[in-house]
Formats: C-alpha cells, sequence, structure tokens
C-alpha cells in the first residue's frame, strides 16, 4: 500500500523512512521523482501517475522543526492502497493512523538511520 513515505524531523534533515513491506535497500529516488513529477513546488496535494498516488501533506500534529517551519510528510501509494483517497484529508483519515505512532517516536529524535 504505502511504497514510499519521505520526511523530516525537528532537528533531522528531509529523508526517506523505511516502510513495512518495501524492499530494504533498493533507491526510493527514482520512484519518488516519477510520483511527484511536476509538483515539486507545491505545498499540499494528491496527485495520480502511472497507477501510483503521490501525497504531500502537512504534519497533521501540527509539528514543526527548529526554524518554526511546518513538517511536510510526502507519500507514494499503489494503486490498490489509494482506492478511494481523492483528497489530503482522505489520506489523514485513512493512511495517517498507520504512520502516526512511529513518527510520533522518531520526530524529536536523533536523525533515524
Amino acid at each position: 500500500m504505502i511504497l514510499l513515505w519521505a520526511t523530516r524531523g525537528r532537528t533531522w534533515g528531509f529523508r526517506f523512512l523505511p516502510v513495512e513491506g518495501t524492499g530494504a535497500g533498493a533507491d526510493p529516488l527514482p520512484l519518488y521523482e516519477r510520483a511527484f513529477s511536476g509538483h515539486e513546488d507545491e505545498d499540499e496535494g494528491c496527485w495520480r501517475t502511472d497507477g501510483l498516488l503521490a501525497v504531500r501533506l502537512r504534519d497533521p500534529e501540527g509539528r514543526a522543526d527548529e526554524a518554526g517551519r511546518v513538517i511536510p510528510h510526502e507519500l507514494v501509494l499503489d494503486g490498490a492502497g489509494a482506492d478511494g483517497i481523492t483528497s489530503t484529508a482522505d489520506v489523514v483519515r485513512q493512511i495517517w493512523p498507520l504512520l502516526a505512532e512511529r513518527y510520533a517516536a522518531l520526530w524529536d529524535g536523533p536523525a533515524p538511520d
């Protein structure tokens, strides 16, 4: 369902976080670039391309980094995992609960490996 998750923490910069069930060690950048192509400068939204759903949303808990910027989360979902999702509100309702606890444990700590 979730193929890719990219975000930053309070003190650590933008990185790809491992997602359960995806191939460890695979370079996530080509998938990221393909999914977000044409939407690099947009702050928030959902975009479908090549059977993928790219999602960029602000942290649902309003967390910010040390500079005071609200933290973005960027997700790439496969087609089946994205059925019925048409907005970031849908993502917050349906997908964010799968990530919320893990992110809460990471965002204020040291950079994850």
